[in-house]
């Protein structure tokens, strides 16, 4: 076999392993799929996004046994926060949303740059998105509504994540860089606007502004990520994948010194009051307070803040591939690689987990049960995870899930 050959069939493999894994909350990358031939990288998407799921993890077990873990603001009502191992974890869990949306348009264009060199239609991939929204609607409604047993009710983040998804497949039609301007656009409109009608439209009854603008609990479903407020991270994510995915212009140490870029604006926002920021710090709190941000709205600051810390992680991922081979970043990688599963399997789980830990009543403090039972449903989803990843390998309609 000539060089030539072989690189043309090196080539082959990798875009089909791509294929056979892409499964996120919209799409994963196999992990088979680590590099292409233009140095395509994708382990570090699936660790980062796995960072993204033991966060979701740690804050759905706390809210199922009944313990607060609140860090951020809603709706520029005053947090309560508790001791410091609360609001500690807290500031932890803050991280998963902000890289679960943006992490899910970056997925969309890893979709859309196997299947276009596959030979397959704008059409054909949109239709392949519409109907894996779809799907997330569904499992959000049903699976995830019954086995919710959380202190307050399911506020549905894969509806909103699902809808985001419809409006993205048909935005994907546009060039890139009109995406990216768009989203831009749309997430800094929308800081500008919430000082002015956040007060409005908080805990609205209507449905429909909670999920367009801001969030409700009394609504049904209940709305926490409204589509211009966290929508348009899905769409920069998609935009940024495309710098992701070049590899003259993608560094692990230059993603780790980009990254440092976003808490600078963090900080200056901070000290400003904020752009968007409902909660603005004042110096008669607590020096903690300062990194209490308003989540729901999202303000600019708590985007900045966490996901500049995402994309310090993300460099270190992607200057040290090696670390992602073995435990325990390993298991991160598997976890991101089937998030989609993860999130739902993970609701079920920790669900019985926590009726369980309930009924027994441990003689133990609050957040002793909260790491005991976080800990304990992770080592229960890997074996659960790797099921389900060999699974998918058999069985294409899979791809779905």
């Amino acid at each position: 076999m000539t060089s030539s050959s072989s690189v043309q069939v090196e080539q082959q493999k990798i875009e089909s392993s791509m294929e056979a894994g892409i499964n996120a909350v919209t799409l994963e990358p196999s992990r088979q799929a680590v590099r292409t031939a233009a140095g395509q990288r994708v382990l570090p998407i699936d660790a980062l996004r796995g960072v993204a799921m033991i966060a979701m993890a740690l804050d759905h077990i706390a809210s199922f046994l009944r313990v607060g873990l609140q860090a951020e603001t809603y709706g520029g009502q005053p947090a309560v926060l508790e001791s410091w191992p609360h609001w500690v974890a807290g500031l932890f869990t803050n991280i998963a949303a902000p890289v679960f949306w943006l992490l899910s348009g970056v997925s969309v264009m890893l979709l859309e740059t196997s299947r276009k060199k596959k030979g397959e239609t704008d059409w054909q991939i949109s239709r392949f998105l519409l109907i894996r929204a779809a799907l997330i609607l569904i499992l959000d409604l049903t699976v995830c509504q019954v086995f919710w047993n959380g202190k307050g009710p399911y506020t549905h983040v894969l509806l909103s994540i699902g809808l985001s998804l419809i409006g993205l497949s048909l935005l994907r039609l546009l060039p890139v860089g009109v995406v990216g301007g768009v989203s831009l656009l749309t997430l800094a409109g929308y800081q500008w606007a919430l000082p002015y009608l956040a007060a409005q439209y908080s805990q609205t009854d209507n449905f429909w502004q909670a999920l367009v603008f801001s969030y409700s609990t009394k609504t049904w479903p209940a709305v926490e990520f409204s589509l211009l407020g966290w929508g348009s991270l899905m769409g920069l994510g998609y935009a940024l994948a495309r710098v992701i995915l070049n590899p003259g212009a993608v560094k692990g140490r230059a993603l780790l010194w980009g990254g440092l870029g976003l808490p600078v604006l963090w900080l200056i926002l901070r000290l400003m009051g904020g752009f968007g920021d409902l909660t603005p710090y004042t110096g008669a709190q607590p020096w903690y307070y300062f990194f209490v941000m308003s989540k729901t709205p999202p303000s600019l600051t708590y985007l900045a803040f966490n996901l500049g810390a995402a994309a310090v992680i993300f460099g270190l991922f992607s200057a040290r591939p090696a670390w992602l081979e073995k435990p325990p970043l390993k298991w991160l990688v598997l976890f991101g690689q089937v998030s989609l599963f993860f999130f739902v399997a993970h609701i079920v789980v920790y669900s019985l987990l926590s009726k369980a830990a309930l009924a027994v009543a441990l003689p133990l403090p609050g957040m002793a049960q909260v790491f005991l039972f976080w800990g304990l449903g992770l080592a229960l989803m890997l074996p659960i995870a790797s099921a389900y990843r060999s699974l998918r390998k058999r069985y294409r309609i899979l791809r779905y899930l």
